[in-house]
């Protein structure tokens, strides 16, 4: 029997999260979480990341709630965005420094730079709708997070989520840096096969409900069930506990 004993990926009000830190605290004391972390999106989501002139509040909701519940571990986390094919960041290495474990991953509505960021986010959008171009994605999008695992993060999101993705090689990749693969319950990435193809890679792994909401905090049976399915040895999950 294994439970899930932290969940790093939570969101909140701060960016596209419909509760309050305190809420998702409330909600993982009431799953019997040991430790929640608060990663909302970083700055460089144009839509909803957190507004950097809101992060000494972001900073102090987190130690008003670890006060409030001292038994449990809240961790200051940040889900920074992967910009474009050259794995460039929205934050910067000092910037990281401020947090306790940086989550990283590509999404749609990240800040555009310049050409190559819009003509990735136009790629896979396309293939998405039509699946056209997979070849010419896959090699975008695995380049972008091959070079993205250079920077100091302790995990990379749901890769292949926003369009496909050579996920043996970028797992080889995280491995040799430390970096843990996640294995999300709102996306399906990493999916069955995906799990498949790397379980048997020197290389761990978070399970995480990524919750918008409270009542999804810890939330992960979708995301388990692929684990089974995949054979990965559950020991590789750092956040989950053996019980008697």
């Amino acid at each position: 029997m294994m439970r899930l004993k932290a969940d790093y990926h939570t969101h909140t009000h701060y960016s596209d999260g419909k509760g309050t830190v305190l809420d998702n605290v409330r909600a993982a004391k009431k799953r019997g979480l040991d430790t929640l972390a608060i990663s909302d999106h970083s700055w460089g989501h144009g839509y909803f990341g957190l507004k950097k002139e809101k992060k000494n509040q972001y900073f102090e909701d987190i130690e008003e709630a670890q006060r409030i519940f001292p038994d449990m571990n809240i961790l200051k986390a940040i889900e920074c965005n992967i910009l474009g094919p050259d794995g460039a960041v929205d934050l910067t290495p000092e910037e990281m420094k401020e947090f306790d474990i940086i989550l990283c991953g590509y999404h749609f509505g990240s800040k555009i730079r310049n050409a190559g960021d819009l003509m990735m986010h136009v790629s896979n959008a396309l293939h998405k709708f039509t699946g056209l171009g997979e070849k010419r994605v896959i090699k975008t999008n695995t380049k972008a997070i091959l070079r993205a695992l250079d920077h100091p993060i302790d995990v990379l999101t749901h890769p292949g989520d926003k369009g496909p993705v050579d996920i043996v090689a970028i797992a080889k990749k995280a491995a040799q840096r430390g970096i843990k693969l996640e294995i999300n319950q709102r996306h399906k990435h990493l999916t069955t096969e995906q799990l498949i193809q790397i379980k048997d890679l020197d290389l761990e792994f978070i399970l995480s409900s990524d919750a918008h909401s409270p009542e999804a905090i810890g939330e992960v049976e979708k995301a388990y069930a692929s684990i089974l399915s995949s054979g990965l040895d559950r020991k590789k999950i750092v956040n989950l506990k053996e019980t008697l």
